[in-house]
């Protein structure tokens, strides 16, 4: 499902549509099968961030009728998180021993993947069968709370405050990562440009910088995923030295964790810096000179198969 407001539909109409359909899916695939599929567990929480964006947008809209979204979002976000992480630190030893082949030897880094997939089926098992129908009456009744979703104002001013915000948050937090390279700052970052991402997927259909930008921000956001999901495994791994064959394993560990989260980095601010290095007041400018720009021409190009038909 595309996740962008349609040119010939308002925003709050957008806003709201892409919300209820997102949770429907949601909802749908967590139903599909007890316990869900790793897909549908990843989709599922993808979900939870669309929703929040537009929760965001709303509210910094000063909007109405979002009041319990946040307690719902943090409820189902509780429940989906554990095996999210559980699923990507499997990945990320995988993407680890393949940058390294003799980080680990075969029989450890089988032992460590084995210990890893015994912490994802327990992670699995908390979950019984009433907790996903629980979780499934969540996404619904968020789902039919999006009906009274309003915004105050009207077309691109309506999205204003909520790209003003996260703009200006990315763009500090990006600051304090690079002067810190503290992994809390990056994680923060990544959590702010998140964000941005998602508001700039909603106005797509623009095109020019919004596309530009929007896939800056998603190659920016990817490595710095895989930069968060390398500090999980590693923090998870450090917990007992034992399950990765003693002390020197786990400082080789750490030594080729840290190269790796350096290189990520490295890459997550080359990419995002085109969408920085504005202040908040002209990025907000400029997105929306492209976005009424675009609506202009979509009215004509309507406007002149109508008059064609």
């Amino acid at each position: 499902m595309a996740f962008r407001i349609r040119p010939d539909e308002s925003v709050s109409h957008g806003l709201r549509r892409l919300a209820a359909k997102s949770l429907k899916t949601a909802r749908d695939q967590l139903r599909s099968k007890t316990p869900p599929r790793d897909a549908a567990i990843h989709e599922a929480r993808k979900t939870v961030k669309k929703v929040r964006a537009i929760v965001l947008a709303i509210e910094a809209d000063h909007g109405r009728a979002t009041a319990d979204a946040w307690k719902r979002l943090r409820r189902i976000n509780r429940v989906l998180s554990p095996l999210r992480d559980a699923d990507a630190m499997l990945a990320t030893l995988g993407k680890l021993k393949s940058r390294n082949s003799r980080l680990f030897s075969e029989h450890t880094f089988a032992r460590v993947r084995r210990e890893l997939l015994l912490k994802k089926r327990k992670a699995l098992d908390a979950v019984d069968r009433r907790r996903w129908k629980k979780l499934a009456r969540e996404l619904d009744a968020l789902r039919t709370s999006t009906k009274r979703w309003r915004l105050v104002h009207h077309g691109f001013r309506a999205l204003t405050p909520a790209l003003r915000k996260t703009h200006r948050r990315g763009r500090r937090a990006l600051a304090r990562a690079s002067e810190s390279q503290d992994a809390g700052d990056f994680h923060e970052w990544r959590k702010q440009m998140k964000a941005l991402w998602y508001l700039l997927r909603l106005l797509e259909n623009g095109g020019g910088i919004i596309s530009r930008y929007g896939g800056a921000l998603d190659r920016a956001e990817t490595w710095l995923g895989d930069e968060h999901n390398v500090v999980v495994l590693c923090a998870e791994l450090s917990k007992d030295a034992s399950v990765c064959a003693g002390p020197l394993d786990v400082a080789r560990l750490s030594h080729a964790a840290n190269r790796y989260q350096c290189e990520l980095r490295g890459k997550a601010i080359a990419s995002a810096r085109c969408v920085y290095r504005h202040k908040s007041r002209a990025y907000v400018r400029a997105m929306k000179r492209t976005w009424e720009t675009s609506c202009r021409h979509g009215a004509e190009a309507r406007g002149a198969r109508s008059r064609a038909a």
